[in-house]
């Protein structure tokens, strides 16, 4: 976790599976996400990390043109202006609370932004709410 909080960008290569729990440790470290796969994040945080909103936090870079096409993740990075990656950073800092549990007794700014489960709780009353009306019982 320290380096992330040294850096700009978090490097989010795919393992086992395209989605990688560090996404979550960069963002709470501040750190700009760089993804490989596009279904990286996308596919199993859509409630914490919007989907529409990936752009403003994250970097994409296919991983087939890293692996086959010779370019160079640094090369990507570097050619980012600086007021891109500040304006990302704004909005990593400003997801932040979207993938963190907000302690009991926090503060009123924090109590007023949803947190993770906040977030989980709405999402499933909503996927709820929409597979009733799917079966007509709502």
């Amino acid at each position: 976790m320290r380096p992330m909080l040294k850096s700009s960008f978090c490097l989010q290569p795919p393992g086992d599976t395209p989605t990688r729990r560090s996404t979550f440790d960069s963002i709470v470290a501040g750190c700009i996400p760089v993804f490989f796969e596009d279904q990286s994040a996308k596919s199993q945080y859509g409630w914490h990390l919007p989907e529409e909103q990936y752009g403003e936090f994250s970097v994409f870079i296919p991983k087939e043109d890293v692996v086959f096409k010779g370019l160079r993740v640094l090369d990507v990075l570097m050619s980012i202006p600086r007021g891109e990656v500040r304006r990302m950073r704004d909005k990593v800092l400003e997801m932040m609370p979207r993938v963190m549990y907000r302690k009991h007794g926090s503060s009123l700014a924090l109590k007023n932004k949803k947190d993770a489960f906040d977030i989980a709780v709405e999402g499933t009353l909503q996927r709820i709410k929409s597979r009733l009306k799917e079966v007509g019982l709502k």
